[in-house]
């Protein structure tokens, strides 16, 4: 599901630089901040409902939670106020790219949960998204 979503990123948002995955929200804020306007895919968190079948078949809803995290690089803005113009931009691709699709067609449709700028020091700031959608297993 990671492969589809940054292949519709890079398809659907010109206003990213690069999309990439990874695994830690972490890593991001740890590591060498990545160039102005690259955004991650991250998994995280799957939670599934009881099986709808008491006997026979089985059929299990899981809602299925990924990251979207952004990042902006402004050394000369100490406030943050020209960066927040880059985040309706890029937030605004992001969303339209994501809202209402499917990964697959048994997919249920992307819906944006929550959302969160994070300050990563030295002109770094991330924005992290929160997407849900739903998938079944079924035997």
């Amino acid at each position: 599901m990671i492969t589809e979503i940054i292949d519709r990123l890079k398809a659907k948002a010109p206003a990213l630089v690069a999309v990439l995955p990874a695994e830690d929200i972490d890593a991001l804020s740890k590591g060498t901040s990545p160039k102005s306007g690259t955004a991650f895919v991250l998994p995280y968190r799957e939670q599934a409902e009881p099986n709808e079948f008491g006997t026979g078949t089985f059929r299990q809803r899981v809602a299925v939670q990924f990251l979207v995290a952004f990042v902006i690089r402004r050394h000369d803005d100490a406030k943050g106020g020209k960066k927040v113009s880059f985040f309706d931009e890029i937030k605004e691709d992001i969303e339209k790219a994501l809202a209402g699709w499917s990964t697959d067609p048994t997919a249920e449709p992307c819906e944006l949960v929550a959302a969160q700028a994070a300050p990563l020091g030295n002109g770094v700031t991330a924005y992290v998204q929160t997407w849900q959608t739903g998938r079944y297993l079924e035997n």
